[in-house]
């Protein structure tokens, strides 16, 4: 039951930072995936430097709080600017597939972190067995939101 609420938290939390940024999610979505391959890239040599400077956390590892963080940095600096949704249906849509995006992404890391009980083991299983198509669909999203984007027009004066 625990890793329902804490898995359920997590997916609130990151749907509640992108609602009420009011920003367009296409930018921050392609900022989660550069995240996640600076993650897989640097994890190895961040979590080193990271001990030699004292910081010492046992659960959850401290390998898979590194790669979050380094997952979502780059998305929540990008949510703070750049365009918003003009309704709140458009939000809402934004931020859940914003949110679903990025458990997808750290479902590794969380799965290191969480002692997955017999309560949550098939939402687990669910989001692993379409993490490849939630992915997909949130990088497709990404792009697409981006490209519908429409860029106020210079004035002539």
């Amino acid at each position: 039951m625990t890793f329902l609420v804490i898995f359920s938290l997590i997916i609130a939390a990151l749907f509640a930072v992108a609602f009420f940024s009011k920003r367009r999610v296409g930018v921050a979505g392609l900022a989660l995936a550069a995240g996640a391959m600076l993650a897989s890239m640097w994890v190895g040599d961040v979590t080193p430097f990271i001990v030699q400077a004292g910081i010492v956390i046992v659960k959850p590892p401290l390998e898979s709080v590194v790669t979050a963080a380094l997952t979502l940095l780059p998305a929540v600096m990008v949510l703070f600017v750049g365009a918003t949704y003009k309704s709140t249906v458009q939000r809402v849509i934004g931020s859940a597939l914003f949110a679903l995006f990025a458990v997808a992404l750290l479902l590794p890391s969380i799965g290191a972190a969480l002692v997955i009980d017999t309560a949550g083991k098939p939402l687990f299983d669910f989001f692993n067995e379409y993490r490849t198509l939630i992915v997909t669909i949130g990088l497709v999203f990404s792009v697409l939101d981006i490209i519908f984007v429409k860029i106020p027009k210079p004035s002539k004066h």
